[in-house]
């Protein structure tokens, strides 16, 4: 009985589809096309579930068939549970068949929008055993190339916020400022950092707690974009010394560095000890220069290399050319080259004292070589951040001679010459006279 009954229903299905059949009942249903939000990659399959159900629990299915398209210029099939691959003809053998699902999985092969849908649908009820009406679904698909999906990747690697627990920040947080100080007192051993990404899809690392030790920490808080691209931001967290001894330099106060061991003092130094205030404090020395240097940290936490003579305190900043360290010193007024004038100019992203004439081509620098010890003028090519020694051309003078001793001189050679022709002439004429009267004899 059941086999006539399944005939029976695709009998009615065949003659509907044959003949457009228009006796419609309130009975419904549809065919969903569901696939996937995300983008998919070129070379990546992506599942597609197709689902035929009915609208009414008092409406079962009863048999049904349907067509699968798609784009197949960017997508090809890879697998399918239709009875025929892309097309579906089913049918139920009791009244407790309220959906059938179905999947399909295809291969991306091109970038673009790819559509899948049902066509040429019919849904045969199973008590009435008469077609109902369905709607067809469809769903597109967005498939990127994996350049095209990185590019998509956001590239915002800021932070929204930076705080410590307890303290304040200098500067003021910024998320285009890189790099921040903070001075705790000497028992401070721990501080706990936040921070929060600007784009909720980037990622922080280095919040959290941090130990301590006294005179400089650098903690550092990385915030990674979607993209893998990685900003840092520094913390420089000054933990106070128990004696500080303090220097006053226009009107600015610093403290000197005592514990040395992280500095990275100039190349041509050696350490050394001092004494500031009564106390010994590290410093450093060159038998080539004959400096005498101290690390000194100021209020932001920024230390810098300055040289002690007596109670004077100067900033001691090196300057690196190709093969060339140059410490750069203010000339006296005298020995300024002529015509050169001081100006300002940007070495290494500093600004320097430079010295430009109008008829030279390249600027000259003033310093002290701390590999020799010399002090020098240079030539400095911008071009190729390159030093020469500067050799001051001299003024060669020229004698005025008078033009009048030239041709004087030139009359004598002259008529010089003139004799001599004339007694070679003479000369010779005798001689031809002599040899004459000898081949007459």
């Amino acid at each position: 009985m059941k086999t006539i009954r399944n005939l029976l229903l695709f009998i009615i299905i065949s003659f509907c589809s044959l003949f457009i059949c228009d006796n419609v009942f309130a009975a419904s249903a549809s065919i969903s096309v569901k696939g996937t939000s995300r983008k998919i990659i070129v070379g990546e399959t992506v599942k597609v579930t197709i689902t035929v159900s009915s609208s009414s629990k008092s409406s079962p299915l009863g048999a049904w068939e349907f067509d699968v398209k798609y784009d197949s210029t960017k997508l090809s099939l890879v697998n399918s549970t239709l009875e025929s691959k892309t097309r579906s003809v089913g049918y139920s053998n009791n009244d407790s068949t309220f959906s059938k699902t179905y999947t399909m999985t295809f291969k991306a092969k091109k970038s673009g929008t790819a559509k899948v849908y049902v066509d040429n649908s019919l849904v045969v009820d199973f008590n009435t055993e008469k077609p109902v009406t369905s709607s067809e679904g469809s769903t597109s698909l967005s498939i990127i190339t994996q350049s095209e999906l990185e590019e998509s990747y956001s590239k915002d690697n800021y932070l929204s916020s930076l705080s410590v627990s307890g303290y304040n920040l200098t500067p003021k947080f910024d998320k285009n400022t890189l790099e921040y100080s903070l001075e705790v007192e000497n028992d401070v051993r721990e501080i706990t950092v936040s921070a929060k990404a600007n784009d909720s899809k980037a990622e922080v690392e280095g919040t959290g707690k941090h130990s301590l030790v006294e005179g400089s920490n650098e903690i550092k808080v990385s915030v990674t974009a979607e993209n893998g691209n990685v900003r840092n931001y520094v913390l420089n967290v000054i933990v106070k010394e128990l004696d500080p001894v303090y220097i006053n330099i226009e009107e600015k106060t610093y403290t000197v560095v005592r514990k040395t061991e992280d500095l990275e003092y100039p190349t041509t130094f050696i350490p050394t000890t001092t004494i500031i205030q009564s106390e010994t404090v590290p410093a450093f020395e060159s038998t080539i220069t004959g400096y005498l240097l101290v690390a000194l940290r100021d209020e932001n936490g920024n230390v810098e290399f300055y040289i002690v003579d007596g109670d004077t305190y100067k900033l001691y900043k090196e300057t690196s050319f190709s093969g060339i360290v140059l410490y750069i010193i203010e000339p006296e007024k005298d020995d300024i080259p002529e015509g050169y004038e001081l100006t300002s100019m940007s070495i290494a992203g500093v600004a320097t004292n430079a010295y430009k004439s109008d008829s030279a081509n390249y600027p000259l620098l003033y310093g002290i070589n701390v590999q020799t010890g010399k002090t020098n003028w240079y030539t400095y090519d911008e071009d190729e951040l390159t030093l020469q020694r500067y050799m001051e051309p001299k003024n060669v003078e020229v004698e005025e001679v008078d033009a009048t001793k030239y041709f004087i001189i030139i009359g004598i050679l002259g008529g010089s010459t003139i004799l001599l022709l004339v007694f070679i002439l003479l000369l010779n004429s005798k001689l031809r006279k002599y040899v004459s009267k000898k081949i007459a004899i």
